[in-house]
């Protein structure tokens, strides 16, 4: 097993506010093209960047997150958390619901924090179509919100699967994490990612990133691996 620790010094210099996708303006052009307010926000964040294309870094969100009207701030992330388009058909069913899920937002962004992720999360955001925990968590990560006393986090499949193979000794209380049971055991995830940021004095959103970045992409040398 690799330990955090080692790379510590990396994950303090991740540049966490400029991770950035580029997407095409063509990907979203159907969707541009309708009415409604995903289209307008659409049209207007690639008017706003100009181009065929545009780039959305992780600054560039949490600046639109402090607009009163998060139509922008939605669609931007959906842009940056999926630059070649959301699969199967959850992009129509998230514009179907976009008043539902800007309102969602909008209210949970005006008590700062999440009480109770449970039923928050069933009684709130399953309704709402076209959104699964990977989405909502960009959502509440960007919009600074506390969940059960804990900053937001990304979770999503990718740090999942990291978090599944036991590849980094600190992880261990995440290795039954599952596409199956992350929604409940997401508050796990954020009192571990939190408590070794606090042990290893970097940012948890730092770890985050760093995961995403290197967590299925690093193998133990032979000469530590075990005989």
């Amino acid at each position: 097993m690799m330990r955090l620790s080692s790379f510590r010094d990396l994950i303090a210099k991740m540049p966490i506010s400029c991770q950035a996708f580029t997407s095409k303006k063509s990907t979203w052009v159907s969707y541009i093209d309708r009415h409604g307010a995903a289209g307008d926000a659409l049209a207007s964040i690639f008017d706003k960047f100009s181009g065929s294309e545009v780039t959305l870094s992780r600054s560039d969100l949490r600046s639109l997150a402090g607009n009163p009207d998060l139509g922008q701030f939605v669609m931007a992330t959906i842009i940056w958390g999926y630059p070649r388009g959301m699969r199967g058909n959850n992009l129509a069913r998230l514009v179907s619901d976009f008043d539902s899920l800007t309102s969602l937002l909008s209210s949970t962004l005006s008590e700062q924090s999440v009480i109770d992720w449970s039923s928050h999360y069933d009684e709130k955001v399953v309704p709402i179509g076209g959104i699964g925990l990977s989405t909502y968590t960009k959502f509440l990560s960007f919009l600074s919100i506390q969940v059960q006393g804990y900053p937001a986090l990304i979770l999503d499949d990718r740090i999942i699967r990291v978090s599944s193979h036991g590849l980094f000794e600190e992880l261990a209380p995440l290795q039954k994490l599952s596409v199956n049971n992350a929604v409940g055991l997401y508050p796990q995830y954020l009192d571990c990612i939190q408590g070794l940021a606090r042990s290893l004095d970097v940012s948890a959103e730092g770890i985050e990133f760093f995961l995403f970045e290197f967590g299925l992409n690093l193998k133990l040398p032979p000469s530590h691996q075990p005989i």
